[in-house]
């Protein structure tokens, strides 16, 4: 597959475009950001792309330094990581359009979290260390925070000294200004081993929320 002509402008967002501004890259950087994963577990997070698309795609990915592959898995590099910002703000901005009648591709909780890890990202503070388990819509995520650096990927995470489920509807609900995370967090049966991480988590996760919703 012939890849796209590069704008050859020194422009910076021109030299971004020439790297991420293809068909399909702006997706398959977003099913990376939620953890390493095979190809044919991002072919499946991409219902209507042709496995030559997707292989053009991480090829140049690749090439550009935002991704690497070990063995049969696809990960982000440091320089991919650094795209998180960008994929928040169109997704913030998305949820002000309407969806589409039909969609090819429902949302699901790795699209999600992805979202949610670029809010936390804004909403944590510097000092944050944080370990928790986050059970989206019945999907784990581990959530590390270290020293402002935030990963969310999907997958459990090892002894969580926090652990708490709740579902995608409750973040809208949140996102909205209807009601505060706290409000239904604590029906969610939390697991913790120290009440001061739960009131750092369900502190982290409401700044999170509200930026999320354009409250901040």
């Amino acid at each position: 597959m012939k890849r796209a002509k590069p704008y050859s402008q020194s422009c910076p967002i021109s030299l971004t475009l020439d790297v991420m501004g293809n068909r399909w890259a702006l997706h398959v950087l977003r099913e990376l950001h939620a953890g390493p994963t095979s190809f044919g577990e991002i072919k499946a997070g991409l219902p209507g792309i042709a496995t030559n698309m997707l292989s053009a795609r991480l090829s140049e990915l690749v090439d550009a330094g935002l991704v690497n592959k070990t063995g049969r898995a696809y990960r982000l590099t440091d320089q991919g990581t650094a795209t998180r910002p960008i994929l928040f703000e169109l997704a913030r901005f998305g949820r002000s359009l309407p969806p589409p009648d039909k969609p090819a591709d429902p949302e699901n909780s790795r699209h999600r979290a992805v979202s949610l890890a670029g809010a936390i990202e804004r909403a944590v503070a510097p000092q944050t260390d944080l370990r928790a388990e986050l059970i989206i819509d019945e999907a784990p995520f581990g959530l590390v925070v270290a020293d402002g650096h935030v990963s969310l990927e999907m997958g459990p995470l090892p002894l969580p000294p926090v652990r708490i489920a709740f579902a995608w509807a409750d973040v809208d609900r949140v996102a909205g200004g209807n009601v505060r995370f706290t409000e239904f967090a604590q029906t969610q049966g939390i697991e913790a081993q120290d009440p001061h991480e739960v009131a750092t988590l369900l502190d982290l996760l409401q700044k999170a929320i509200d930026i999320l919703g354009g409250h901040r």
